[in-house]
């Protein structure tokens, strides 16, 4: 077994947890999105409050989206990018985190969220397993940095 498939066989439950923090940060940023009144927000009053929100089925399907946005973008697109060599792995990580930056309109899906930690990931493993930061790679963590401050600033303020 080669370096590149023993690092993606160490990283399965590392991966697992890194996939279910980035569901619960987009379903919490959701939930902000949809259901908190904030300060930050043009017709608001100036406080912070719950809103009627989505309700029950809107949060339902926040929920599901959620899950199965983690489970693609962890489960298919950031397993696959961990089986290539660093290089190539910093590549994805940046690919990724472009991808991310254009999400943000979409930010009540969580996507950029999932997206943004994949970038991460991808680019802190490429830095791992070559000993170096590869160029892609610090392009990838600066995108994804400013994909996450762009969801998390629409949603509180979107």
């Amino acid at each position: 077994m080669n370096t590149t498939m023993n690092t993606a066989v160490d990283n399965g439950s590392s991966l697992r947890r890194t996939a279910v923090g980035a569901a619960l940060v987009a379903l919490a940023l959701m939930a902000v999105g949809g259901y908190v009144d904030t300060p930050f927000r043009a017709q608001s009053d100036g406080g912070w409050g719950l809103s009627g929100g989505r309700g029950v089925p809107g949060l339902l399907f926040a929920i599901a989206f959620a899950a199965a946005g983690a489970a693609v973008v962890f489960g298919v697109v950031t397993r696959r990018a961990l089986r290539k060599p660093p290089a190539r792995t910093a590549v994805t990580a940046l690919v990724v985190a472009l991808v991310a930056l254009p999400a943000s309109l979409v930010f009540w899906t969580g996507l950029p969220v999932l997206l943004a930690f994949a970038a991460a990931t991808l680019a802190l493993d490429a830095r791992r397993r070559s000993g170096s930061m590869p160029v892609c790679a610090v392009a990838a963590l600066a995108l994804a940095a400013l994909a996450m401050a762009s969801a998390v600033w629409l949603a509180f303020s979107g």
